[in-house]
């Protein structure tokens, strides 16, 4: 829940009287032409092509659906951002502000009674600021196909522990974007062992109840490989039960564990692929063997003969970055139950035939061997497990069987834990969100839940308001008041937060000519009756929620708020104007006290210089951390 901070919101009629905020475009004060001389002598000429606006407004025309839920994604980056949702009953044109930024374009997910099915939109098809996708050429089969395969599932049983007699159940296929394989390929790459690429190698879950795993990708060699998971109370970790998921290879599809036998009548495939041209949707098995004609990369002289090839294949040779050229649609995976105990860890296996199994936790594999690796990426939590045991350059990669955690069907994510891993010097514990503790605790940055940002932090696209107050000409650190929009793209509104006030002069806030009141009051920086500047080194006070707007275009509503601190009026700039205020994509990481724009972000000079190189527009994303506010 956040805690909201009433604010009395008084007019202040004496300072309203004496300035006229309304005065002519062409009149400076003596300290906006030193600002803006200082600007050009330190950070060079402004492009008069710049714009200094961090987004393009872009309307995607959705056809051929029915009544549906739609959401709009970035694509391709670690921490994905929703940039839309809303409901539609029929064909329906959504506008929404994207960062420019994003390289690969947008993700287009829409779930309907049929299932859920996904698009995407290269940047490129953007461009114009308007594109269209068209849901229908896909057909009813595909979605009928999904609808039909998870009834087929659910009617399957997993593997059995001969010991327990225990078994997972299979809950269906979980569909997923297209470009899944490649953030797969990204997170826990290919021939790059885990360990030197210093992924998170060690590690387990602590469940808080049922959640779920998709068989999403695998790579493997040509001998049985058992996956399964396992969960013990940490009271008693002697006592660990086992359950097998599948076999990886033995069989390319889950076959039913009938008596004398199997039936490829009965076959579900573990991971599917969805083609744009034919609208089929198509097995992948995880043999590595099983590669397309020409692609092989090594004498293999073995395949599995049934015409099908390998998730990694599919993905090198059907799909492609540019999502305009890729060939595949979207992907589905077999996805079955965890069910432990709660409060118990949880871990994952991979087993071959009389060999000790790689547990997802170093401290039960032999000398310590590191045989996973997890990753949170595009809002998905991938793991990878290993099926050898050699060590090197290339090995172990820990993603020769890979699968996605989802938290459907009414499941919730585990605790990730990061046990084992010590500070040999002080004898603790590293944790996720960069700090050590004596006992290993829950990665807050990835799986717990913080009242104050648990609607902004990657989650919705937000965006960020910086002002810089002239007051000491020439540090352009823009944070001397900051305040961050947060959408709500269901209702149209976005509340506003104060976050920051990095300078100490009373800097009154507007929204068009509605006084919101002074930055310093409303965030609460005020000691000893003196205004401090407040969270531009560390975050000392909670962000405050101080007003809530309409939004339509993001860059129209940011010109419309200003800030008076002292003698100066602080507005966004107009085409090729130095600026005194920022809008930035993101709840963005402003520099740290008297730290110079350009030196935090050592490529903001050059997209103020050069505003339509490509290679600059990611700036904002592109940070000197040690001169970066981190909340």
């Amino acid at each position: 829940m956040k805690r909201f901070f009433c604010v009395s919101l008084i007019v202040a009629s004496v300072i309203t009287s004496c300035r006229d905020l309304r005065r002519p475009d062409s009149y400076k004060t003596n300290v906006e032409i030193a600002y803006e001389e200082a600007w050009t002598k330190t950070l060079g000429e402004v492009d008069p092509e710049q714009t200094w606006e961090n987004s393009s407004y872009v309307t995607v025309d959705i056809k051929g659906v029915g009544e549906s839920e739609v959401k709009i994604y970035s694509l391709g980056q670690e921490k994905r951002s929703l940039l839309a949702e809303t409901h539609v009953d029929s064909d329906a044109s959504i506008s929404f502000n994207m960062p420019q930024g994003l390289e690969k374009g947008i993700s287009i997910c829409v779930e309907n009674e049929d299932g859920v099915q996904y698009r995407h939109l290269s940047k490129s098809s953007l461009s114009s600021g308007r594109a269209s996708v068209n849901f229908a050429e896909a057909g009813t089969k595909a979605g009928t196909a999904i609808s039909n395969a998870n009834k087929a599932a659910l009617t399957k049983p997993t593997l059995v522990n001969p010991l327990t007699g225990k078994r997972a159940k299979i809950y269906g296929y979980t569909n997923f974007p297209a470009w899944i394989w490649a953030d797969m390929n990204e997170a826990i790459p290919e021939n790059k062992s885990a360990v030197i690429s210093k992924q998170i190698t060690n590690f387990e879950l602590q469940s808080n109840g049922i959640f779920y795993i998709s068989t999403i990708y695998g790579a493997t060699g040509n001998s049985s490989v058992e996956v399964g998971y396992y969960y013990y109370d940490k009271a008693d970790p002697s006592n660990i039960t086992f359950i097998p998921l599948i076999d990886a290879l033995d069989a390319d599809y889950y076959y039913d564990d009938l008596p004398g036998g199997v039936s490829k009548e009965n076959a579900l495939p573990k991971v599917e692929w969805l083609r744009n041209d034919t609208w089929q949707w198509t097995p992948a098995n995880f043999c590595y063997y099983d590669q397309v004609d020409g692609m092989k990369g090594g004498n293999f002289t073995t395949r599995k003969g049934d015409d099908q090839f390998n998730t990694l294949s599919v993905h090198k040779f059907f799909g492609h970055e540019d999502p305009d050229k890729s060939t595949i649609a979207q992907i589905r995976g077999l996805t079955f139950q965890i069910d432990a105990p709660v409060g118990n860890m949880v871990g994952f296996y991979c087993k071959k035939p009389n060999q000790t199994p790689n547990h997802t936790t170093s401290s039960l594999n032999r000398n310590n061997y590191h045989a996973a690796a997890i990753k949170i990426y595009d809002g998905f939590r991938f793991i990878g497990l290993e099926d050898g045991t050699s060590t090197g350059q290339t090995e172990p990669d820990c993603n020769d069987i890979a699968f996605v955690m989802v938290s459907g069907n009414n499941g919730t994510l585990p605790g990730l834990l990061l046990p084992y891993i010590q500070d040999k010097d002080d004898d603790k514990y590293y944790n996720g969100d960069g700090t050590k503790t004596e006992e290993p605790k829950f990665d807050v940055a990835t799986d717990g839940k913080d009242e104050q940002y648990e609607d902004l932090a990657n989650k919705k696209q937000v965006w960020t308001l910086a002002f810089e107050d002239m007051s000491t000409i020439g540090d352009f650190d823009f944070n001397d008041v900051v305040l961050v929009i947060d959408p709500y793209s269901k209702t149209g509104v976005a509340d506003v937060y104060l976050a920051a006030t990095g300078g100490t002069l009373n800097s009154y806030i507007y929204y068009e000519d509605t006084l919101l009141g002074e930055a310093h009051q409303l965030l609460g920086s005020v000691e000893n009756g003196k205004n401090v500047i407040a969270n531009t080194y560390e975050q000392k006070y909670k962000m405050k929620k101080i007003y809530t707007i309409k939004l339509g275009n993001v860059a129209a509503e940011a010109a419309k708020f200003k800030v008076v601190a002292g003698n100066n009026v602080i507005t966004f700039p107009k085409i090729g104007e130095v600026p005194k205020a920022l809008c930035v994509a993101g709840l963005w990481s402003w520099p740290k006290e008297s730290s110079r724009v350009d030196h935090s972000y050592p490529m903001f000079r050059d997209w103020g210089m050069d505003f339509n190189n490509e290679k600059f527009k990611d700036w904002y994303e592109k940070p000197d951390h040690d001169k970066i506010v981190k909340f």
